[in-house]
């Protein structure tokens, strides 16, 4: 994977990684519109930080297509926090109360793939020479 096509991955998955931000600003409308429903203070409290978290982790992808230094430490947290999510809505993909991030799941599979390829992938100044 080139550089000019990981700054592109990069620039988009933190935009679309960076949405959940509005759940913030209006959990409940984002929660509904999601598909998913929550009444008491303490589910919409978390519901909120959960948004702000992923919003900071999508701006830090973001400021990572142009800061080649931040790339790796972010997008390994990026593989970590978006394998947890992964995960937690693969076993309760029949639970109707997840349904809303059944994309989410299949995005963040995508970027995991993406964000996996690169890291593996050994850096140009440890490549061998002839």
């Amino acid at each position: 994977m080139n550089e000019k096509a990981i700054k592109i991955i990069l620039y988009v998955t933190g935009v679309v990684t960076m949405l959940p931000g509005l759940q913030f600003v209006a959990p409940e409308l984002f929660l509904r519109a999601s598909g998913m429903q929550l009444g008491d203070v303490t589910g919409i409290f978390f519901a909120r930080h959960w948004g702000l978290i992923v919003f900071c982790l999508g701006a830090l992808l973001f400021a990572a297509a142009t800061r080649k230094e931040l790339r790796r430490p972010v997008m390994f947290a990026a593989v970590v926090e978006k394998l947890g999510l992964v995960l937690m809505v693969a076993m309760n993909w029949s639970e109707p109360a997840l349904k809303g991030l059944h994309l989410a799941s299949v995005f963040d599979t995508v970027c995991i793939i993406l964000y996996t390829a690169y890291l593996l992938r050994r850096p140009a100044d440890q490549l061998i020479h002839p």
